[in-house]
C-alpha cells in the first residue's frame, strides 16, 4: 500500500513536471503572428547629435526624423510568412548644422521648408516615400525578404544620387534617405527573433565607405524574461550594439573607432505576436586621417512604438478651424 501511494505520488509529480516543461516550451518560442487583413501602426523615431572637428574647425549638428507607418497584412502563407504592404503616412524632419543649414519639415503641415541645398536633396526622396506602398515578405521569425520599393522612390534615388552626398548630413541616422538606408530601416523595424528557444542571437548590417573601408554594425540580442508593462505581460529583449571596421585594401584614408557604447530594449507581446515598443542609444567616437584630419563624436537614439505621433499645437488649431 505504501509503495503504491509513493508510486502514485511520483507519477503525479512526473505529470506536473511535464506540464510545467510543456508550458515553458510554449512560452519560450517567440514568433510574429500576422493575420490576413490585420493593420498595425508604428511610429519610428531616430535622432542624432554630436560634434565634428575638421582640421581644427569644430561645429555641432543635430538631426531628428519621425516616420508614421501603417503595416497592412495582405496574405499569410501556410508557414506563417506574411505579405506586408508598408505605407509611410507622415514624415517629420528637423536638422541643424553650420555646413548643411537647417530644415524643419512636417508632411502634415502646409508650411514647406525654405529651399536650400539639403532640402533640394531631401525633397525628392521624401515625396517618393510619403504615401507610397513598400511591399515586403516577413517570416514568423522576423526575417525580411523581397523588399519592393515604389517606382517613385527608386527613381528619386537614381536622379538625385542622394546616397553619395554625406556632407549634407544624410549619413546621420543610418543613411535613412538612401536606398540602402531605407531598406535597412525597414528590416530593423521588424524585430528579428531567436531560432526556436535560443537565449541569444544577433543581426548584422554593413556600410561600405568608398576609399575607406566597411563598417559593420552587429546587434546582439538576449532574452531578459517577462515584464509587466501597462498591465500586460511582455517579453523583454535586451540589445547590445557593437561596431567594427575593416579598412579597404586601397584605402585613401584611415578610420579608427576610438570609443563606442550601444544598448537598447525591446518589448515583444508573445501572445499577440508583435513588437509593442523599443528604444536604443548609441554613442560613437571616431577619427579619420588622410587628406584631411577629422574627429567625430555622435550620440544616436532610436525608438519604435505602436500608435501615431501626436499633432503639434498649431495643427490642432488648424483642425479646429475646419
Amino acid at each position: 500500500m505504501q509503495i503504491r501511494v509513493r508510486t502514485l505520488r511520483l507519477f503525479s509529480l512526473a505529470l506536473a513536471l511535464l506540464a510545467v516543461g510543456a508550458s515553458a516550451l510554449a512560452e519560450s518560442e517567440l514568433r510574429w503572428k500576422f493575420k490576413p487583413g490585420e493593420k498595425l501602426q508604428y511610429v519610428i523615431e531616430r535622432s542624432a547629435e554630436g560634434k565634428v572637428n575638421l582640421t581644427g574647425a569644430e561645429f555641432a549638428f543635430k538631426m531628428g526624423m519621425t516616420f508614421d507607418t501603417t503595416w497592412n497584412v495582405k496574405a499569410v502563407a501556410a508557414d506563417g510568412t506574411a505579405d506586408l504592404e508598408q505605407t509611410v503616412d507622415r514624415i517629420q524632419i528637423g536638422m541643424s548644422s553650420p555646413l548643411a543649414g537647417s530644415v524643419n519639415f512636417d508632411s502634415k503641415s502646409t508650411e514647406k521648408p525654405d529651399a536650400g541645398p539639403v532640402w533640394t536633396l531631401l525633397e525628392p526622396v521624401v515625396s517618393g516615400m510619403l504615401g507610397q506602398t513598400i511591399k515586403i515578405k516577413v517570416t514568423p521569425q522576423g526575417k525580411v525578404t523581397d523588399i519592393q520599393l515604389p517606382d517613385k522612390l527608386t527613381e528619386s534615388f537614381a536622379k538625385q544620387r542622394v546616397g553619395q552626398n554625406r556632407q549634407a548630413g544624410l549619413g546621420v541616422g543610418g543613411n535613412a534617405f538612401t536606398e540602402k538606408g531605407v531598406k535597412e530601416l525597414i528590416t530593423r523595424s521588424v524585430q528579428l527573433l531567436p531560432e526556436k528557444s535560443d537565449k541569444s542571437w544577433s543581426q548584422s548590417f554593413e556600410n561600405v565607405m568608398p576609399g575607406v573601408g566597411t563598417q559593420t554594425t552587429e546587434l546582439k540580442f538576449s532574452r531578459s524574461g517577462d515584464e509587466s508593462v501597462d498591465g500586460k505581460k511582455l517579453e523583454k529583449i535586451a540589445q547590445v550594439t557593437e561596431l567594427t571596421f575593416e579598412p579597404a585594401a586601397d584605402a585613401r584614408a584611415e578610420l579608427e573607432i576610438t570609443g563606442q557604447e550601444g544598448s537598447g530594449t525591446i518589448y515583444f507581446d508573445a501572445a499577440a505576436g508583435h513588437t509593442i515598443k523599443s528604444s536604443g542609444k548609441q554613442t560613437t567616437s571616431m577619427e579619420l586621417s588622410g587628406p584631411q584630419e577629422l574627429t567625430q563624436e555622435i550620440s544616436e537614439t532610436s525608438s519604435m512604438r505602436l500608435g501615431t505621433s501626436p499633432d503639434k499645437p498649431a495643427e490642432k488649431k488648424e483642425a479646429a478651424k475646419k
